[in-house]
């Protein structure tokens, strides 16, 4: 116990008063920068990133953890998932009454834990979770359940959330813009001094979460898939936890898992919104500089197995089969990522890409489709289809893999490439309008090791890259060796987790902590709103009855543009099949592949929405090419054409959705 005394604190030592160290900027400006962020590294080695946004009084802020699935250790998998749901229990201020009358149960709780995990007989363990109950209901007396949530709910928060993936703990939360000092009070204590109380709850939250995973068409393909293709290497096991870990929770790891990754050397902050950017890293270097500086962990190194030939998995779910293709390719950072991302577009951009032409325009299948995944180990590319009536997995495989072939044979339209980079950089002005987006750019920098002007400079490599080159990378990592999986219809088969024999915590939920109360009290400037006026659009007759609603986009040079009409499926019930047939069709000019690659070529998104009550036709593209879009949507809706067997076939692949 004395090891768990010298630990608990995770980010010790702890400051009773706020500090000022100091801090460095770690960047230069770039001009070809768009979120203009700044940079800074603490004296404790935490890391800053800050970019500003005044389109809305709030700021999005995270907390990134290089700590993830991959860091678990392999008698305690899942363990950085457990994590993210205990630290949103509270600390020695927060989620607690008396912190010194909790502590000795909270002690006993941590030592009974430690002899589950390591006792091997299940009636003993019946027995310790006897005691486990005792304790619980002793130290509930002391603890305020989500108090962190309500604190955060009273300054008007705004999804408050947090993620683990396979390289990194994510904790999220958006705020409006005067409640930044708080913020980085309640973080700092959060971090500095964790207690991972009420774990008796939370287990059966975690449990219910593997419940939903292993009852998932999904998770159950994809996780046989992962196994195969990693095999050795820690992407090959689920972020989630083994059964049998999740079964031997240990208190104890998680304390020694916070004290050796939740360093400030292994951590970021990552903030975009409304803040001056001058003022809030003098605000984060007085709170955050309370974390004690200690060196990051050595990055783990696995090594999985070589893929040789084709590696056949399958699984059982009822009903959809489904067919799942996983190609090894390069990590982050790799010269080869932008040419890999080009090539996945090539195949599926959801308008003009082979698969999206060849296989589900023309309705050859019911569905397919491709996406990459870019790690820090390892990276994937994946093709998947969803076969018709009377076709088989092995038909559909077939499918997928010839529109590889014709990649690595070159054929495909000069064209293609720089319409992708186009579509990119219209993704990343539409992220620019979102502080959540925004802040994700600058996050995926930090978890990926990668230099700020190296992650900017993303778009101007891919530009750079050429047909031939997309031709090389196809035929260098697209060859025999691969995993493919097959979902097949038929009973899952995998038991539920039980949950163990835990008695409910009889808590009042409506007491408050003295930090609570404290940090709630502190003035802060009023937000003072901003109306729009009539000043802010402009409304312009376009015909008898029908106006035109105009404004400016203030961040970007993208259009959004649509026509809403006032009827709707309650009106004729034929609107919604309407709208998937028109997806499908062409029009008396262009044929429907003809058409899809129109679309592409300028850069624009056209649909039709029917709702209950109205409907709407919606475009969405660059500036200097509305004229030209606004001409192919209404030449598409005027005269749209589709010949009858791609009705029939429609009609039959809807019903066989159903």
């Amino acid at each position: 116990m004395r090891k768990w005394l010298a630990v608990a604190v995770g980010l010790s030592v702890w400051a009773a008063t706020a500090v000022r160290a100091d801090y460095t900027r770690i960047n230069e400006d770039n001009p070809d920068d768009p979120l203009h962020a700044e940079i800074y590294r603490l004296d404790n080695g935490l890391t800053v990133y800050l970019s500003e946004n005044h389109e809305d009084p709030r700021f999005h802020a995270e907390i990134a953890v290089r700590a993830g699935g991959k860091h678990d250790p392999d008698d305690s998998t899942g363990i950085a998932h457990y994590l993210e749901h205990m630290l949103f229990k509270g600390s020695q201020a927060v989620g607690v009454l008396d912190y010194d009358q909790e502590r000795p149960h909270l002690d006993r709780i941590t030592e009974l834990y430690e002899q589950h995990f390591d006792e091997p007989d299940a009636e003993k363990r019946r027995e310790i979770y006897t005691e486990i109950n005792r304790e619980s209901q002793l130290a509930a007396q002391y603890a305020i359940p989500t108090e962190l949530n309500k604190i955060y709910s009273m300054m008007g928060e705004q999804s408050l959330n947090a993620f683990t993936s396979n390289e990194a703990t994510v904790y999220q939360v958006n705020l409006p813009s005067n409640r930044l000092t708080q913020w980085a009070e309640v973080e700092t204590d959060r971090f500095a001094r964790p207690v991972f109380r009420l774990f008796q709850p939370e287990i059966e939250t975690v449990y219910e979460e593997k419940n939903r995973s292993r009852d998932s068409k999904e998770y159950a393909i994809r996780e046989a898939v992962h196994a195969a293709l990693y095999e050795g290497h820690p992407y090959g096991r689920t972020i989630l936890g083994s059964v049998e870990h999740l079964k031997r929770p240990s208190i104890q790891r998680m304390y020694d898992f916070v004290d050796k990754h939740y360093v400030p050397s292994n951590m970021a902050i990552v903030i975009s919104g409304d803040i001056d950017a001058a003022q809030a890293i003098q605000v984060l270097d007085e709170h955050f500089s309370q974390w004690e500086p200690k060196d990051a962990p050595e990055a783990p190194t696995h090594r999985a197995e070589p893929v040789e030939g084709a590696r056949r998995v399958s699984v059982q779910y009822p009903g959809e089969e489904y067919v799942l293709i996983a190609f090894r390719t390069v990590p982050n950072g790799h010269p080869d990522v932008e040419t890999l991302a080009l090539l996945d577009m090539i195949l599926d951009n959801a308008t003009a890409g082979l698969i999206n032409l060849n296989l589900t325009q023309t309705q050859v299948v019911r569905a397919a489709g491709s996406s990459p995944l870019a790690s820090n180990d390892y990276g994937a590319q994946y093709l998947w289809g969803v076969p018709k009536e009377g076709q088989t997995l092995a038909e559909v495989e077939s499918l997928l893999l010839e529109q590889v072939e014709l990649v690595k044979a070159g054929q495909f339209e000069d064209w293609i490439i720089p319409a992708i980079v186009t579509d990119f950089k219209k993704s990343e002005k539409a992220q620019l309008e979102s502080n959540t987006a925004r802040a994700g750019i600058m996050r995926s920098a930090f978890t990926e090791h990668a230099a700020w002007d190296y992650a900017v400079g993303q778009l101007d490599r891919m530009g750079a890259r050429s047909k031939a080159d997309v031709v090389r990378v196809a035929n260098e990592y697209f060859g025999d060796d691969m995993v493919v999986g097959y979902r097949l219809d038929g009973e899952h088969g995998l038991a539920q987790l039980d949950k163990p024999a835990l008695d409910p915590l009889d808590i009042d939920t409506t007491r408050t902590s003295a930090f609570a109360r404290d940090i709630l009290a502190r003035p802060v400037a009023d937000i003072e709103p901003v109306y729009v006026t009539e000043d802010d659009y402009e409304v312009i007759p376009y015909a008898d009855g029908i106006d035109l609603y105009y404004s400016q986009n203030p961040i970007n040079d993208l259009f959004t543009f649509s026509i809403s009409v006032d009827k709707g499926r309650i009106h004729e019930e034929r609107l919604g099949l309407a709208a998937m047939l028109l997806d499908k069709s062409g029009t008396v000019l262009f044929s429907a592949d003809e058409l899809s690659k129109q679309w592409y070529r300028i850069g624009s998104d056209f649909g039709f929405s029917p709702g209950s009550n109205a409907s709407s036709f919606s475009l969405s593209g660059l500036d200097d090419k509305f004229e030209q879009s606004l001409a192919l949507m209404m030449h598409t809706i005027r005269h749209p054409k589709a010949a009858s067997d791609v009705l029939d076939e429609l009609v039959q692949i809807t019903l066989k959705n159903r």
